[in-house]
């Protein structure tokens, strides 16, 4: 078999582990062991395994990523959430979809420190949809509302899927954050057109109560430990006053340091999110070391080489190239979580894009826009299930009938990144 036929048979295999829900980790680590053996021999695969679980555990520019975890886990013991949501529900009042719309710019807001979708849409269910019942929202749009503005954690930085994704195609991490920051925006606001839109049609049951100017400016402040937090991290990055590590650092202690100041956080609280981060931080390290196995695997095989060559040759348009990726993407978005989808594909579709001419750092931003859509797109949107876990009475089909109009947003963006791509790469090229 050549090594093309390898690799597709790896891709194949691996593909139904993870639909029989084997854990990720095991599932590409075993493929890119298997077959380095197939491709060489035993001891060649023994010794890439071990090489890399030593590279990827002592490599200093992958500390930021738990910091950045302890971070996003402290902050939500310290309740910035849900100081972030009352700020926006107060300047939002009398507005008709004030609640969704609220919930949507805090979602954003609080996913710039937190970083993953997961803890956002968690954190904000808890928060603003017992807000939206009583105002008597629809269930469907009050839900994906939150499950949308939920999924701006992975793409406003700091963000776990970018940073994954600068560790595969070892590009700056400092670029990537800052290539990410304006189609962040762009998107919730996006979700935001979407919530006014659909805010014409919502029930709501009851007016708000009026809100004087005083205590719109006392709203203001109240999230003020969000400012400082973002200001010192994202903004040192920016201008190059830290290193993303350093600034990881700084993030999660100014964290801790704020929380225990402002007594909502306990040395209890405090513990729980350190071995919170401890395990997550574990099981991301053991997928990253699975995918580097396999991605080495897939190298040898020289499959991104034969799919460029192949495209080349059957005169192939970019656009026909790209539209293909994407649409796997979204495929894979309907049955796959989003890291694994990074871990899997990036390896094999980051050499054919750059063989086409695109920018890695504007692919890193498109790969994470269509994990986000997978993070919402029925059946198996990650977002939809995290509220139907805390809302047992909520019905699937409503989720996923109230998702479906902002699933537009997503798609409006993919299409702006294509006709516009200095979105993506205008503010890196300003800052570096």
């Amino acid at each position: 078999m050549s090594g093309l036929g390898i690799g597709l048979s790896g891709i194949g295999i691996m593909l139904v582990l993870l639909f029989l829900r084997q854990p990720v980790w095991l599932t590409l680590l075993l493929c890119g062991i298997v077959g380095n053996v197939i491709l060489n021999n035993g001891k060649v695969a023994q010794m890439v395994a071990a090489t890399n679980f030593f590279d990827t555990s002592y490599n200093y520019g992958l500390t930021v990523i738990p910091l950045f975890i302890l971070m996003g886990e402290v902050a939500t013991s310290s309740r910035m959430s849900a100081e972030l949501f009352n700020a926006a529900r107060i300047m939002l009042n009398g507005v008709r979809g004030g609640l969704p719309i609220a919930t949507i710019g805090a979602s954003g807001a609080f996913g710039a420190i937190c970083g993953s979708s997961v803890a956002t849409a968690a954190a904000m269910t808890r928060i603003a949809l017992p807000e939206m019942r009583k105002a008597g929202y629809e269930d469907g749009y009050a839900a994906a509302s939150i499950a949308a503005g939920g999924s701006l954690g992975i793409l406003i930085p700091p963000s776990v899927i970018l940073l994954i994704y600068a560790s595969i195609a070892e590009v700056s991490i400092a670029r990537l954050f800052a290539a990410s920051m304006l189609p962040g925006i762009i998107l919730m606001l996006a979700y935001i057109a979407v919530a006014v839109v659909l805010a014409r049609g919502a029930q709501q049951g009851r007016a708000d109560a009026p809100v004087s100017m005083l205590q719109r400016f006392t709203a203001l402040l109240g999230p003020w430990q969000f400012v400082v937090l973002f200001t010192v991290t994202i903004g040192g990055i920016y201008t190059g006053f830290f290193s993303p590590n350093e600034a990881a650092a700084i993030g999660a202690f100014g964290a801790i340091v704020l929380g225990l100041a402002r007594r909502s956080l306990s040395l209890t609280l405090l513990m729980h999110a350190i071995q919170r981060s401890v395990i997550i931080s574990c099981v991301l390290f053991m997928v990253i070391i699975g995918a580097t196995v396999f991605a080495n695997f897939i190298v040898q095989t020289r499959m991104p080489d034969l799919l460029l060559a192949a495209a080349n040759e059957a005169n192939l348009s970019t656009g026909s190239v790209m539209f293909a990726i994407i649409v796997t993407y979204i495929v894979m978005g309907c049955f796959l979580e989003g890291i694994g989808m990074v871990l899997i594909t990036v390896p094999v579709f980051l050499p054919v894009v750059t063989g086409f001419g695109f920018d890695p750092i504007w692919f890193g931003v498109l790969v994470t826009i269509l994990v986000e859509l997978g993070l919402l797109t029925p059946p198996v949107g990650m977002n939809l299930f995290i509220i139907k876990s805390q809302v047992p009475d909520m019905k699937m089909r409503v989720l996923y009938r109230g998702i479906l109009p902002f699933l537009i947003a997503p798609v409006v963006i993919i299409a702006l990144l294509f006709s516009v791509p200095e979105i993506a790469l205008w503010l890196p090229d300003r800052l570096f």
